[in-house]
């Protein structure tokens, strides 16, 4: 009997149910998770410097074409600094002892002929005597008369020869004359003359002369004898 009840129990112990099994973390699954969420992290921020970085290089490649194209526009030179640069200088350095700026009629320089692109050069310009005069002026050749001055007595300058420029770009045509000394009593048809040279300058003035030029030198003449 005790023989039988020991298989019964043996039977009744094989027979009873598993219990179930508690879950336990090992520290491989757990390196494995972490693993896991790394790599998740480093997929969500690739692809979120994937989205941004096109549109900041397409801006930053903007920006620098921008820049680019305003430093080319500063260097290029203005249409006033470029027309500057193809013109040339006239310099006039005309000399007179005894002239009298406050009540003699001005000295005039007569400037014409061609400019080396074919166009025809006519004005007058005033003169500042015993200084250098520049003028801007077209590469070209020209012909310069000086119109000498009239003092408010009667005596005058007498002019120099028309005499030939040419005119370089960029260049500086340098012409140095002196004008020698007329006495009132010696200078009635000359200053006649110039008087009348005066008038017709202002027709083609460049905006130097002063109105009152042609009057001054008419009054001036009108005391020569």
């Amino acid at each position: 009997m005790a023989e039988d009840r020991q298989i019964k129990n043996n039977n009744e112990s094989n027979q009873a149910p598993d219990e179930p099994r508690e879950c336990v973390d090992t520290p491989a699954k757990k390196k494995a998770a972490v693993v896991v969420g790394c790599l998740i992290i480093v997929v969500l921020v690739a692809a979120i410097i994937f989205v941004l970085m096109p549109r900041d290089a397409e801006k930053g490649s903007d920006s620098s074409m921008a820049d680019a194209a305003q430093a080319i526009e500063n260097e290029q030179p203005t249409a006033e600094q470029q027309a500057a640069a193809e013109k040339g200088t006239l310099g006039m350095r005309i000399s007179a002892e005894g002239y009298d700026a406050e009540t003699a009629s001005p000295a005039i320089a007569h400037i014409s002929g061609t400019s080396d692109a074919g166009e025809a050069v006519d004005f007058c310009t005033a003169l500042t005597l015993n200084a250098s005069t520049r003028v801007q002026i077209d590469p070209g050749a020209y012909e310069v008369e000086i119109i000498a001055p009239i003092n408010a007595d009667g005596s005058m300058f007498e002019a120099p020869e028309p005499f030939k420029a040419v005119v370089k770009a960029s260049g500086i045509a340098e012409v140095a004359k002196k004008l020698t000394f007329v006495p009132a009593a010696d200078a009635a048809d000359a200053a006649s003359s110039a008087a009348s040279k005066v008038a017709q300058a202002m027709e083609v003035n460049d905006g130097t002369i002063t109105e009152n030029a042609a009057e001054v030198a008419a009054k001036n003449a009108s005391v020569a004898s």
